[in-house]
């Protein structure tokens, strides 16, 4: 097995090998294993280190140390500066859309994992699947795109582990697994004889070895495991009976003692799951390769631009722009014109600037179009050709805008609202909470404040609109005068006498709203008073980046003296306080900040934003690194405020709650895209990004904090600093309101930190599901019927709740739910069915979103997200052809390491397609000047060193079916190490190789393991090692 490495130092294992007894009783101990996660994470690194060192960075150079991990990589590459987190989310979020092949219905269908024979249908799903997965990545929906390569990923894995393709003697992956065109020719037939019985483990439940029939491995005959009440397309399907099939295996196969008895399963390193379980490490091996393969293909399909805002290697978020364009807000149309010219200067200059720029308004009965960009240029100039006007009545469509918008936005945005109306769609909020909390966008609505009759209006009006109150009505204080003048306008109902200055009376009560999406998304509420917009959106022109939180505070009413740890990991300290303070003030031994006064002439200390209901700071804490250790925050509201302290620092938190889901055929553990359920007992996965390089000392414990300021404390099995680890939970112990999730701790000089997750949590008493998964799709003008499950999951007797089911998508197309409103006792299920109607005037190859909310009658709402994929009507389903034409070749002499930056080789290769070419892409990374998209036959050039002999060409027809030319010009040399060895432990070790081998190994004068090949020269003392390949371990 080659040295597969882990994307960080460490996961706390509580029981060794079956960390979540899922499996069986005599799970081995301390085994390493395999699973999806696991392998899904070593493949993405490779594919990124490679990505790194053929990209070069912005104003650095990257230099590769063997054995980096994800976030090593990741810091050398861009430097300390930026937080990895989004990164890493997005890395955890690929690999458990990996795992999620393994749950619910999708783990009993046995064309998810190439199970029961089903070659043909498991590349069909594949290769149907891959169309849309590029098309959602070239409509820039990366979070789409993502969930479906995940889906792809766990069937590509389980080829390996579920097949006799080991078995067979391949030492090398399977280059066809997904790829159009492509299948398998030489599979047992139905009625064929596969395997015969165990001669150890008849009863599936131990190893099995030698099952597989010698006329089966002697013909290279493909077979998998058949397991017993599989369900296709809602009919059951298993092992057939007159025939000896080989079983799957393991206990949870009943079909392990039927036929033939045992089974081939190699799914882990234990004989109790898994027959063929002296297998699994090579498996997993293949599975690696072949997933880091795939990986290539998905590169060379998207684009490396594309493919790197898919794994979210982009360090700095998106800014999207959510704009109220009636008629009152004509000066914010004009400040964020400005705002946007100034973004489109500081644009070029920047290292890394925000990664994508979109724009979306909003109007009343209308809202959209989606302007998006990577440079700010374009959205200057669509608001420069933007106007005002309509929207005369009491609230707006701001639910909407957002809907779309955050359809749209890529994961890890930052999403600014302006408006001064309230909410006129609210039905539509918990879809936007539920957008915005699966995409980690956080939102910052910006309100502008009324005003009365040409003067700004006084404190006392604008309490009034206070977004933190529950008002159920507005109370504005008028003169008589003015009243009269009020009443005139809007009996009158002229033209003539409208202006920005007399918005009819609006309805306070959904003002609050805005407070609560910007609460459950890490974001804040910005009240302004209209004209100093302008400078509230200077927090889009100060540099964008991940920030930790280090303490926050919402809705806070009386004076407070808190102490916030400032660790040496900490570069910039940024306070962020809206609803309006008398005073307040940031101190530290020997140095003290006025928040409130804009004179502290202090080096480093930056004012972003100070009006009378929003001041915004920034501190460089790289020039102050005297005066790390506790700083104190004083301040006293004027009535309600909310107070965030955040962070630029790579050491952050993503905790994520998981479920085991013990009762699928493949036993796994199951992210929760939603809140947490109540009577579920849960993982929460204490995930800490930056701890590989941040050299913590130790972390203390974790804590549950809801809006009250009570804390539930968790304590940690280890102190020893780890990537992540998994604390279990009684979930009825979770606080009753919201809550968040903070960890603390010690760095390395023993100062003390805190984060805080921005996102927050709440029990909920419900489950909802897409029980045939969460991909959808169908043509223009289909109708999709789309079945969901909702769960009671309260277990208490008398249970009984009642939940009242929305369904929206982000475009405002028709859905509809057989039922609205269902009665659960508890631990029950109901199953109903959403009906979509797609657009005819929808473009294909584009991506939707589906929501469904339940609101239970105690309060509590569970949503579940699925993506929609709209397809052609007519799909080609013929790939490209791509012919190497001629090549000249590097020598032998040149295929080493000394030699080979002398010389160069080259080739000449043709593409065709008859509807024509989209893409052409190569890796390592190339350059093809003379491709134009569209053609339907091209002649291009290829030249590189002979220190890289190969290259994988991929080209990608406007259907989005690929081709690959894969050219090898041999392998370059590497020295061969001797090794000598201990004749009584038989083990032998090298500057970067240590084996041992059992005594039967020892007769044989060649042996070979994952990329290592060992010869013996005299055995069985003194072997040489070699390198059997030039792919990364």
């Amino acid at each position: 097995m080659p040295a597969l490495r882990t994307p960080g130092r460490g996961t706390f294992l509580e029981n060794g090998g079956d960390i979540f007894n899922l499996y069986c009783d005599d799970f081995d101990k301390d085994v390493q294993v395999w699973h999806h996660r696991e392998i899904t994470r070593e493949a993405v690194r490779r594919a990124v280190v490679s990505y790194f060192k053929e990209v070069t960075p912005a104003g650095r150079t990257y230099n590769h140390r063997d054995g980096m991990t994800l976030e090593e990589a990741y810091e050398e590459y861009y430097g300390p500066t930026y937080s990895p987190k989004p990164f890493l989310d997005t890395v955890s979020k690929l690999v458990d859309a990996a795992a999620e092949v393994d749950a619910g219905l999708l783990g009993a269908d046995p064309r998810y994992h190439f199970g029961n024979e089903r070659f043909s249908e498991s590349q069909m799903m594949l290769t149907g699947r891959w169309r849309r997965m590029i098309s959602a990545g070239r409509a820039g929906d990366y979070d789409a795109a993502r969930q479906l390569l995940g889906l792809s990923l766990g069937t590509i894995q389980d080829f390996y582990s579920h097949t006799n393709w080991v078995e067979l003697g391949n030492k090398d992956f399977n280059r066809n697994v997904g790829v159009t065109g492509k299948d398998f020719l030489n599979v047992a037939t139905e009625r064929e004889h596969t395997c015969q019985d165990c001669e150890d483990g008849a009863d599936g439940r131990g190893s099995c070895r030698n099952n597989i029939l010698e006329d089966i491995l002697r013909q290279g005959r493909l077979t998998s495991g058949y397991i017993e009440d599989m369900v296709v397309d809602g009919a059951r399907v298993g092992k057939p009976r007159g025939v000896d099939k080989c079983s799957h295996g393991g206990p949870r196969d009943r079909s392990r003692g039927e036929g033939a008895r045992g089974g081939i399963n190699k799914e882990l390193p234990t004989s109790c799951f898994s027959p063929h379980h002296y297998l699994h490490q090579r498996a997993a091996q293949q599975a690696v390769e072949a997933t880091g393969y795939y990986l290539t293909l998905v590169r060379g399909s998207l684009g490396t631009p594309a493919f790197s805002r898919l794994l979210g290697l982009h360090p700095t978020p998106a800014i999207v722009v959510v704009l109220d364009t009636t008629e009152s807000m004509g000066q914010e149309l004009k400040a964020l014109t400005r705002t946007f010219s100034r973004l489109n200067d500081q644009h070029s200059s920047a290292d890394y600037p925000p990664s994508e720029y979109l724009f979306v308004p909003f109007n009343d009965p209308l809202y959209g179009p989606v302007v998006r960009s990577q440079h700010p240029a374009e959205i200057y100039r669509t608001l420069s050709r933007l106007r005002t006007g309509g929207g005369g009545d009491e609230a707006e469509l701001s639910m909407s805008a957002l809907r779309l918008a955050l359809h749209h936005a890529p994961p890890h945005s930052h999403l600014f609202l302006f408006t001064d109306a309230p909410i006129k769609d609210q039905e539509f909020f918990e879809t936007v909470v539920t957008l915005a909390h699966s995409k980690a966008v956080k939102v910052t609505p910006v309100i502008t404040l009324p005003t009365s009759f040409g003067r700004f209006a006084d404190e006392e009006d604008f309490s009034a609109y206070s977004v933190f109150g529950d008002e159920e009505t507005e109370v504005i204080a008028y003169s008589s005068q003015e009243l009269q003048t009020e009443l005139s306008q809007i009996t009158n109902n002229s033209s003539e006498i409208r202006s920005t200055n007399s918005r009819p009376k609006r309805q306070v009560r959904n003002y609050s709203k805005y407070e609560e999406l910007a609460e459950k998304t890490g974001g804040h509420v910005v009240q302004v008073e209209r004209g100093r917009v302008e400078e509230v959106a200077r927090m889009m022109e100060v540099e964008q980046y991940p920030a930790a939180i280090l303490w926050r505070a919402l809705r806070s009413t009386a004076s407070q003296v808190v102490k916030i740890p400032v660790d040496s990991l900490v570069r910039e300290i940024e306070v962020s306080i809206s609803g309006g303070v008398n005073s307040a003030t940031l101190s530290s031994s020997g140095v003290r900040f006025d928040l409130t006064s804009q004179t502290n002439d202090l080096k480093g200390y930056t004012v972003v934003v100070s009006t009378s209901f929003f001041l915004q700071v920034r501190i460089d804490m790289t020039q102050r690194q005297q005066y790390l250790g506790d700083w104190t925050l004083t301040f006293e509201p004027r009535r309600v405020c909310s107070v965030t302290v955040s962070a630029r620092t790579p050491l952050d938190i993503a905790p994520a709650f998981y479920l085991p889901d013990e009762r699928s055929f493949h036993p796994s553990l199951q992210r929760v895209p939603d809140h947490p359920s109540q009577d579920l007992n849960s993982y929460l996965d204490v995930v800490i990004t930056g701890v590989d390089r941040a050299g913590l000392r130790q972390v203390d414990e974790a804590r549950l904090l809801d809006r009250s300021g009570s804390e539930a404390r968790l304590i940690l099995p280890t102190s020893s600093p780890r990537r992540n680890t998994y604390l279990s939970l009684a979930t009825r112990d979770l606080p009753q309101g919201r809550f968040t999730v903070a960890l603390f701790g010690k760095d390395g000089s023993g100062r003390r930190f805190r984060r805080e997750s921005g996102a927050s949590w709440e029990r909920v008493e419900s489950v909802i599901s897409f029980p045939l998964g969460r991909e959808i799709w169908g043509p223009p003008g289909a109708i999709l019927r789309v079945p969901v499950s909702i769960t009671n999951t309260d277990t208490a007797p008398g249970a009984s709740n009642t939940y009242f089911l929305t369904a929206n998508d982000a475009f405002g197309s028709s859905v509809i739910l057989d039922q609205q409103r269902v009665t659960l006792g508890r631990n029950e299920t109901a199953t109903v069915q959403a009906t979509l109607y797609i657009d005819p005037q929808t473009l294909p190859r584009t991506t939707n979103s589906l929501v469904v909310s339940a609101i239970s009658t105690r309060g509590d709402t569970s949503h579940a997200r699925a993506h929609i994929s709209v397809t052609p009507f007519v799909i080609d389903r013929i790939p490209p052809t791509c012919e190497v034409v001629s090549k000249v070749s590097c020598s032998s002499s040149d295929l080493t390491s000394s030699s080979c930056s002398q010389s160069r080789w080259s080739m000449r290769f043709t593409v065709r397609d008859n509807r024509g070419v989209f893409l052409v892409e190569s890796q390592p990374d190339a350059n093809f000047p003379n491709f134009a998209s569209g053609q339907t036959e091209v002649t291009l050039p290829y030249s590189a060193s002979c220190c890289e002999p190969g290259v994988t060409i991929v080209v990608t027809d406007i259907d989005n079916n690929f081709a690959t030319c894969e050219i090898y010009n041999g392998e370059l040399g590497i020295l061969s190490r001797h090794c000598t060895t201990d004749h009584s432990s038989h083990h032998w070790n090298c500057r970067w190789l240590s084996l041992t081998l059992t005594s039967s190994a020892l007769s044989r004068t060649s042996y070979e393991f994952g990329y290592w090949k060992v010869k013996f020269l005299r055995p069985p003392s003194v072997f040489t090692v070699n390198r059997a390949s030039q792919s990364e371990v």
